[in-house]
């Protein structure tokens, strides 16, 4: 059974967003994840199960919108006459952001059947529940999914190498959803940029036309002392690429509606910029 579409709006510069009733029902209920915010400065490769739980209630949502609005169509359309396509996701956490790449897949990519995805994170407990809910996304969708999940732990820049044993293919997509954040507020580079390295490390990974989707939350890290979009861009700039899209700014909100708010009360705030090869 195909996906049911999910449409936006943007009011008052905030792109808004429908979780789906059955994916609604199945984290909430099924899963027993929870709703619980939480402004700090996160390191959820150290949370337990139960916190996983937390996030998985709280921020799947979020990067689910977030995903189905910058991987828009446009940033598709690469790939439109593909009938195979290959996604990394670094720091995948429970697979929200996959889960609404999926779907958008799904929606405008009428000509690709399979979909290969390599799942890279260092939290064993986010990745067993990203896979329970990819197989139910399997269920619903037209899709051939064939997913490697990768449990691997990056402790500093000298482990990127580690990397090469995985990753032995090109991709078409690469992501990476507020998952670089952490390696700044645990200090892993030694001082240096995370977006600059992890960047650099995956961009010889990309196909042709394939696309690097980096997005982060946009807040000052009391480690860094220093605005994450800020560091994003500073890090960008120091890399042979072509910043081929972007969101104005350093801000761009989003609203996603679910069972546990009030209607499209749950508002994210990120950065995001698509890169590619020179």
């Amino acid at each position: 059974m195909q996906i049911i579409r999910t449409y936006f709006t943007l009011e008052s510069n905030i792109t808004k967003c429908q979780l789906p009733a059955w994916l609604d029902s199945y984290i909430y209920t099924s899963l027993g994840a929870n709703f619980c915010k939480s402004n700090s400065d996160m390191t959820v490769i150290d949370w337990d199960k139960s916190e996983v739980l937390n996030y998985l209630g709280t921020y799947f949502p979020r990067s689910y919108s977030e995903a189905r609005s910058i991987i828009s169509r446009d940033i598709l359309k690469p790939f439109q006459s593909l009938n195979e396509i290959s996604i990394l996701d670094f720091g995948c956490g429970t697979g929200g952001e996959l889960i609404g790449l999926l779907s958008n897949i799904d929606d405008f990519l009428p000509n690709v059947k399979t979909v290969n995805i390599t799942a890279i994170d260092g939290n064993h407990h986010a990745l067993r529940l990203f896979e329970k809910v990819l197989t139910k996304f399997k269920e619903r969708t037209r899709l051939t999914i064939k997913c490697q999940v990768a449990p691997i732990i990056i402790d500093d820049f000298y482990d990127l190498s580690v990397l090469d044993s995985v990753i032995t293919q090109k991709f078409d997509l690469i992501i990476s959803f507020k998952a670089i954040c952490e390696f700044v507020t645990k200090d892993q580079f030694e001082g240096k940029n995370p977006y600059q390295h992890i960047v650099e490390t995956f961009l010889p990974h990309l196909t042709t036309e394939g696309r690097f989707v980096i997005v982060d939350i946009t807040t000052y890290n009391n480690v860094s002392n220093e605005w994450l979009p800020k560091m994003m861009d500073k890090g960008l700039r120091n890399i042979e690429c072509i910043v081929v899209s972007q969101n104005t700014g350093y801000n761009q909100a989003y609203a996603v509606n679910h069972s546990k708010t009030r209607t499209c009360s749950d508002i994210s705030k990120v950065c995001w910029r698509i890169v590619k090869q020179k």
